[in-house]
């Protein structure tokens, strides 16, 4: 494909020559150096050359879009033309409440796709063209990034195929153009360390960190759903977070011990914005903290930045429940996973809450014994310090 640089660089030659450009437009350079746009295509069973005009009255985009125009009156052009943003809005429309990112991952395709080319036409768009939109990100350093952009973008090629905006999907292979990123798991300690963790978090945290720390490490939930807690979701038995909330989309109750009853009230107690809903409010009565509070906090502290980040504390808790003998399903239902085949599903509807509830005081007595431990290694270096 021809570009503005390319164009000027063009130089006459002893014949005629022309570059061409895509769809049968192409620029023909005189030997005078008189650069002009010419349109080749079928007419009455052979092919013809319609002039369009002169380089550069008429730019590159300019002679595309008369092209185009030229097509359609010929009938070599559908008769409607669908940009990138008119598939976006598609793929929107479809996939808004079916898929749990959907909110992280417009934002990331209107960032980074739709923002630079999504008012181009959708047959224009060939893999260079979003392989060059990729580069910077992959030389960032983002590579997961570059995976989802690419995965989705080619979905929504895909989308625009079925809904008849475009006839082929000319990105269907464009995965393969970038390497698979190198899968790194959430940074945790081992469960034996818990201890220490806890005593490093005494020292250091705020009150509003630490019981947002003990509030995660108790739940095991992720950390948007841990800010999302209403206080009219808790009663006598169990916090019980609606669907909606979930990011299975499934509703989750998590039983109540006296532990997570204690840190709870301390939790009511501390909080400044006593009107709001939710059990950790931010400033504005209407919105909970943010989900990235405690992510933040930990990697701004030394001690824990590369070793531990908020969704860790659930790598911590599942190991637990593996080392000590905890039932595989019993175990993923307390971090809310979805397992088994669609037909086991089907059959299986329990949330296991009678079995969680056991398992959950034992969960919950270990935490306690890490932080009466933690305060014995405490008292123990401030000693040593004197």
């Amino acid at each position: 494909m021809l570009t503005s640089k390319k164009i000027a660089a063009l130089k006459p030659r002893a014949k005629r020559f022309q570059i061409t450009d895509q769809f049968g437009l192409a620029l023909r350079v005189q030997t005078s150096g008189v650069k002009s746009w010419v349109l080749r295509v079928p007419q009455n069973g052979r092919i013809v050359d319609i002039t369009i005009g002169h380089w550069p009255e008429i730019s590159l985009m300019h002679a595309r879009a008369i092209a185009r125009q030229k097509r359609k009156e010929l009938e070599l052009e559908p008769s409607s033309s669908f940009t990138v943003r008119d598939a976006f809005r598609f793929w929107c429309s479809k996939k808004r409440g079916r898929i749990s990112s959907y909110r992280d991952e417009k934002i990331r395709l209107e960032k980074y796709v739709i923002s630079k080319i999504g008012s181009r036409q959708l047959d224009s768009i060939t893999p260079p063209i979003v392989i060059k939109l990729m580069e910077p990100i992959e030389a960032a350093g983002h590579q997961s990034t570059v995976k989802r952009l690419l995965m989705r973008t080619r979905e929504i090629f895909d989308m625009a195929v079925n809904a008849g905006y475009l006839q082929s999907n000319s990105l269907a292979k464009i995965t393969r153009v970038f390497p698979v990123p190198e899968v790194r798991h959430m940074p945790a300690p081992d469960w034996r360390e818990l201890p220490i963790v806890i005593s490093q978090i005494e020292a250091t945290a705020p009150p509003k960190y630490k019981i947002l720390f003990y509030f995660s490490l108790a739940t095991l939930l992720r950390p948007g759903e841990v800010v999302s807690i209403r206080l009219d979701w808790i009663n006598e038995e169990a916090i019980t977070i609606p669907a909606e909330s979930m990011k299975m989309k499934r509703t989750h109750r998590i039983p109540l011990t006296l532990f997570l009853i204690s840190i709870i009230n301390e939790a009511k107690r501390i909080r400044k914005n006593k009107r709001s809903p939710f059990l950790f409010p931010a400033a504005n009565v209407n919105r909970p903290i943010s989900s990235q509070a405690l992510a933040k906090w930990l990697h701004d502290q030394d001690v824990f930045r590369g070793r531990l980040v908020a969704h860790g504390l659930r790598s911590i808790g599942r190991s637990w429940f593996a080392d000590n003998d905890v039932p595989f399903e019993i175990a993923e239902a307390c971090l809310a996973h979805v397992v088994g085949s669609q037909v086991v599903r089907a059959y299986q509807r329990t949330d296991f809450f009678a079995p969680r509830q056991k398992i959950m005081l034992s969960w919950h007595a270990f935490i306690h014994q890490c932080a009466q431990c933690a305060q014995l290694l405490t008292q123990n270096t401030d000693s040593h310090e004197d």
